[in-house]
């Protein structure tokens, strides 16, 4: 596994709405629209962080906060840049922010087929706590739901 150069990470603001919204269409099948993202990104809790390649967004994760809990909603890299440690970089840039507003544990669900997916995870400490069996509509899948306290 190779690492991106000069990757910058940050939050996401309103102004990347369009940006975000494109490389989730990119990347998802469902998909937000910049409207939505860009009402979340105004609001204090809807997490965002970003990593950009020069001015192109190349990778973030999106969460909801609450309660000092955070959950995952989507994480998500540009498909030429897999596996070049963005999704790691981010994850741990999104981990040191919810540290730094309060947030002791994070939660998500995965795709139980989503072997890359469940090695990030891993790797960055997060432990299966639960099973929601045939989860999602468009294939049936499980989704296994981890955990990691901060």
């Amino acid at each position: 596994m190779t690492q991106v150069k000069d990757l910058e990470l940050r939050v996401l603001v309103p102004a990347d709405a369009p940006d975000l919204a494109a490389l989730e269409a990119a990347v998802f099948d469902n998909v937000w629209d910049e409207q939505r993202f860009f009402t979340l990104l105004g609001q204090g809790s809807f997490i965002a962080v970003g990593a950009f390649q020069g001015n192109a967004l190349c990778g973030y994760i999106t969460a909801y906060s609450m309660g000092g809990e955070a959950e995952i909603v989507n994480l998500a890299v540009r498909q030429d840049l897999r596996r070049q440690a963005v999704g790691g970089t981010m994850l741990n840039c999104f981990l040191d922010r919810c540290r730094m507003i309060g947030v002791g544990r994070v939660v998500l669900d995965v795709r139980r087929g989503n072997r890359p997916a469940l090695a990030l995870y891993a790797r960055c400490g997060f432990m299966q706590v639960g099973l929601r069996k045939k989860y999602y509509a468009d294939s049936g899948e499980d989704a296994l739901i981890l955990e990691r306290f901060l």
